[in-house]
C-alpha cells in the first residue's frame, strides 16, 4: 500500500514536471529570436532590394563625352526598360494610327438642299423664258457666287436641261456620301502612314474605313475624279456636271484632332517596354574611356534599377526569409534537439547567424570569385559550423549550417549551387569535429574537411557544366575554405568559450584534471569526500556512455558536486575519523549544515567560473530528497510535536537534465553501498534497484528526460562497476558429480 501511495503522489505531480519539460526556450529568448529575425531582414533585403545605397561608385560619376575615372562593372544580372527604343516603338505605335475624318450629314444634307433650290429656281425661270441676263441676276441674288454667267448661259441653252441637272444632283450625292475631305496644311507628321481612316454614320452606326492619301477625294482632285467615273458622257455635259458639283459639293469630311491623339496615345500605352539585359560582372565603361550616351543611359538604367523598389521581389524575400525562419525555429525545437537551449546560446546563435550574412552580404559587394565555383566557396560556413558544435551540440551545428545556407539564398540571388556548398561544407565541420578531444584535433579536422570540399566542388562542377579548368579552382578553393575553417575555429574557440562560459569538450577535459587547485584542496582537507567524488563520477560515467549521455559532463560535474563540503568536511561522515560532530547538535542544525553545502558548492563553483551545466549538477544533485537520518533523528527526539518533512528536504531543483539525475543517483548509491556487508552480484542489484525507484516514486527523476529503460540501463551499469570495487564474484550452483 505504501508504493501504492508514493504512485498516486507521483501521478499527481507529474501534469506539473510535463509544463516543466515542454519548455522549448528560457524565458525572453522568444524575443531575443523575433529581433535576430527583424535584423536578418534588414541586412537581406538592404543589400537586396537596395543594393544602391552602398554603391561605391555613383552612376553620377559618369558624363556623357567625359573620361571615366572609374570602371563601371554590373554587381547581378539586370534587366531594364531601354527607354530610347521604347519611345522609338512608341513614336512608331502612334505614327501606324491612321487620322480620324468625321463625315458631317448635316453639310450633305445642306449641299443637297442647296442644289434642290438652285435646280427649282433655275427652271422656274427657264420657263418663264425670262432673259438670261435676268436669270443670272435672280441667281445671283439667291446663290451668290455660286455659277458663272457663261455657265448659267450654257446650261440654259443645253438641250437636255432638266437630266443634267438630275445627274448633277445624283453625282453630287455620290460625292458627298464619299465624302470630300478637308485635308489640314499643318499636322503633317499624323500622315506619314499614308491614309486616313474616315468615320461615317450607317444606318444608326459609325461606320469606319480606311482610304490611301492618294484615293482620298478632296477639292484639289475632284474634277479629275469626275473625268475619271463619268467620262463616258458627252464632253459638253460632262463638263457641266463637274462646274455644277463643284459648285455645289461642300467639303464635309474634317480631322477629328482629339479623337486622334487619343487613338494614337492608347497604341503607344500598349506598347511593351523594350527589355535590355546586362550580365553581372559585364563592364559598362573602363576608367579612362570617354563616357559614351549608350553606356551612360546604361548606367542610368542601373542607378533606376538599383534606386527602386520592387514591391513583388520585396514581399517574396521577406516571405522566404519567413519560412525559413519558422522552418529554423521548427529544428531548434526540443524535440528535435533532446535539450532546451539556453538563453545565452540562443544570442550566439543568434550572433554567429547575422554575422555570417552580414560578412555574405559585404563579400557579394566588393569581392568576385572565379565563375566556375559557387560564391559561397570563400565564406567561413565550415568555421561557424564547428564553433556552434563544439560549444553547444553537433546537432546543433548541423541544423544552423542548413538554416544560415538557406537565408544566404537571397543574397546570392537564389544561387542553389552556392546553397548545396554552404549547406554540405557545414554539415561536413560539424562531423569531422564530432569526436575531437583536443585542439590538435582541429588540425587534423581541417585536413579532412578541405579533403571533403574539394569532393563537394568537383561534384557541383559535374553538375554545374562548369568550363574547363575548373578543376583546379575546385581543389584550391577547397583545401583554403577547409583549412581556413579550422584555422578561424581554432581562434575563436577560447574567446567564445571563456565569453559563454561554455561546457565544450576541451574545457570540461582540462577541467576533469585532477590537479585542479580546487580538487587537491578537496584531497587535503576532505579526503573521504575526494574519494567519494571519483567514485560518483566513474559511475556516472559508465552509465552516461551507455545511455549516450555527456559521459565527460557527468564525470566533470561529479568530481565538482561536493567542492561545498570542502570548508566543513569534518561534518560530513565519509571525513569523520573520531567522532561525529552531529552527536552534540540538534537535529534542525545539524541538517542545516548539510543542506548548506549545496549552495555553498554552487557560490564556489561560480567563483571559479565553472561552466553554467556543471553548476547546475551541483545545484540539483539532491534534487529536494529528504536528510533521512537527521529527520528520522528528529522524529524520535520529540514525537509529540510535529516535525514538516519539508525542513529537512533539500532546497535545491531538482535534476532537468540526463547527467544532473545520473549524478543524484550515483551520488546516493555511491555513499549508500558503504553500509552494506558481504554484498553480492543479487544483493547489489536489489539494492541499486530500490534506490533508483525510490528516487523515482518519489518523484525526483520528473523533471528529466529518463526513461523507465534508461533507469534499468544506469541500474545494470552501477552494478557492474559496484561488483568491481567489492570484488565480488557471481555464485554459481554447484553441479553434482553424475555416479559412473
Amino acid at each position: 500500500m505504501k508504493f501504492q501511495k508514493k504512485t498516486n503522489r507521483s501521478r499527481q505531480v507529474r501534469p506539473f514536471s510535463l509544463l516543466q519539460k515542454n519548455k522549448n526556450y528560457e524565458p525572453g529568448s522568444y524575443a531575443i529570436l523575433i529581433f535576430s529575425f527583424i535584423l536578418i531582414l534588414l541586412i537581406v533585403l538592404l543589400f537586396t532590394q537596395f543594393s544602391s545605397l552602398f554603391r561605391v561608385v555613383r552612376s553620377s560619376d559618369f558624363v556623357v563625352g567625359k573620361v571615366a575615372e572609374n570602371n563601371f562593372v554590373i554587381e547581378r544580372d539586370i534587366a531594364y526598360i531601354d527607354e530610347e527604343a521604347t519611345r522609338l516603338k512608341q513614336e512608331a505605335a502612334e505614327n501606324l494610327i491612321l487620322p480620324v475624318f468625321r463625315l458631317n450629314e448635316d453639310i450633305n444634307k445642306q449641299s443637297l438642299d442647296k442644289f434642290d433650290q438652285f435646280q427649282e429656281s433655275l427652271t422656274e425661270l427657264l420657263q418663264e423664258e425670262t432673259p438670261v441676263d435676268t436669270i443670272f441676276l435672280r441667281i445671283q441674288l439667291s446663290f451668290p457666287g455660286v455659277i458663272k454667267k457663261e455657265t448659267l448661259t450654257q446650261l440654259a441653252n443645253y438641250p437636255m436641261f432638266p437630266q443634267l441637272l438630275s445627274k448633277s444632283r445624283e453625282i453630287l450625292a455620290e460625292v458627298l456620301k464619299i465624302g470630300l475631305i478637308s485635308l489640314p496644311e499643318q499636322n503633317h507628321e499624323l500622315f506619314s502612314a499614308g491614309a486616313i481612316e474616315v468615320w461615317r454614320p450607317q444606318e444608326g452606326k459609325l461606320a469606319k474605313e480606311e482610304y490611301p492619301l492618294d484615293s482620298v477625294l478632296t477639292r484639289r482632285n475632284l474634277p479629275g475624279w469626275l473625268d475619271e467615273s463619268y467620262g463616258d458622257l458627252s464632253g459638253e455635259s460632262t463638263r457641266l456636271i463637274d462646274l455644277l458639283v463643284a459648285s455645289f459639293a461642300a467639303e464635309n469630311g474634317f480631322l477629328d484632332l482629339d479623337q486622334t491623339y487619343i487613338n494614337r496615345q492608347r497604341a503607344a500605352n500598349l506598347v511593351e517596354p523594350s527589355i535590355n539585359s546586362l550580365v553581372k560582372g559585364q563592364i559598362i565603361v573602363r576608367k579612362g574611356d570617354i563616357v559614351t550616351e549608350k553606356a551612360a543611359g546604361q548606367i542610368k538604367a542601373v542607378g533606376d534599377y538599383s534606386a527602386s523598389v520592387n514591391l513583388k521581389s520585396l514581399t517574396g524575400a521577406a516571405l522566404f526569409l519567413l519560412i525559413i525562419f519558422a522552418f529554423s525555429l521548427h529544428l531548434l525545437h526540443k524535440r528535435i534537439l533532446k535539450i532546451v537551449l539556453k538563453r545565452n546560446q540562443i544570442i550566439f546563435l543568434a550572433s554567429m547567424g547575422l554575422s555570417y550574412l552580414l560578412i555574405a552580404a559585404l563579400f557579394v559587394k566588393f569581392f568576385q570569385v572565379p565563375a566556375e565555383l559557387p560564391f559561397s566557396v570563400i565564406l567561413p560556413t565550415a568555421a561557424i559550423s564547428i564553433l556552434v558544435s563544439l560549444i553547444i551540440s553537433g546537432n546543433v551545428g548541423i541544423i544552423f549550417s542548413i538554416t544560415i545556407s538557406l537565408f544566404l539564398l537571397p543574397v546570392l540571388e537564389m544561387d542553389i549551387y552556392s546553397f548545396l556548398f554552404a549547406a554540405l561544407t557545414g554539415i561536413a565541420g560539424s562531423a569531422v569535429v564530432s569526436n575531437a578531444e583536443k585542439r590538435i584535433d582541429l588540425v587534423w579536422a581541417g585536413f579532412f574537411l578541405s579533403l571533403i570540399n574539394c569532393f563537394i566542388l568537383l561534384a557541383l562542377g559535374l553538375l554545374g557544366k562548369y568550363q574547363s579548368g575548373w578543376m583546379l579552382y575546385a581543389l584550391v578553393w577547397g583545401i583554403l575554405n577547409g583549412f581556413l575553417g579550422s584555422m578561424i575555429s581554432l581562434s575563436f574557440l577560447p574567446i567564445l568559450e571563456h565569453l559563454l562560459n561554455a561546457p565544450t569538450r576541451f574545457r570540461l577535459i582540462e577541467l576533469a584534471d585532477l590537479n585542479a587547485p580546487i580538487l587537491k584542496r578537496m584531497l587535503s582537507l576532505a579526503p573521504g569526500t575526494y574519494s567519494h567524488s571519483i567514485s560518483v563520477a566513474n559511475l556516472a560515467e559508465s552509465a552516461c556512455n551507455e545511455i549516450n549521455a555527456n559521459a565527460l559532463l557527468a564525470r566533470v560535474g561529479a568530481y565538482y558536486h561536493d567542492i561545498g563540503k570542502i570548508d566543513q568536511a569534518e561534518y560530513f561522515i565519509e571525513n569523520q575519523r573520531t567522532f561525529n560532530k552531529h552527536d552534540d547538535l540538534k537535529p534542525s542544525l545539524s541538517v542545516a549544515v548539510i543542506k548548506a553545502h549545496v549552495k555553498m558548492g554552487i557560490e564556489k563553483a561560480k567563483e571559479l567560473a565553472l561552466p553554467y551545466e556543471v553548476i547546475d549538477i551541483i545545484a540539483q544533485h539532491h534534487g529536494r530528497g529528504i536528510i533521512k537520518y537527521f529527520y528520522q533523528r528528529a522524529l524520535e527526539k520529540d514525537r509529540k510535536k510535529k516535525i514538516a518533512s519539508e525542513d529537512y528536504s533539500y532546497p535545491g531543483a531538482r535534476p532537468r537534465t540526463k547527467e544532473a539525475a545520473i549524478v543524484l543517483l550515483a551520488d546516493t548509491v555511491e555513499a549508500v553501498s558503504r553500509t552494506l556487508k558481504k554484498p553480492t552480484i543479487a544483493k547489489l542489484d536489489k539494492f541499486v534497484w530500490n534506490i533508483v525507484m525510490d528516487k523515482f516514486t518519489s518523484n525526483e527523476l520528473s523533471e528529466c528526460d529518463l526513461t523507465l529503460k534508461d533507469l534499468e540501463v544506469i541500474k545494470n551499469s552501477f552494478v557492474q562497476i559496484l561488483a568491481g570495487y567489492y570484488h565480488s564474484r557471481i555464485e554459481y550452483p554447484k553441479i553434482k558429480e553424475e555416479a559412473g
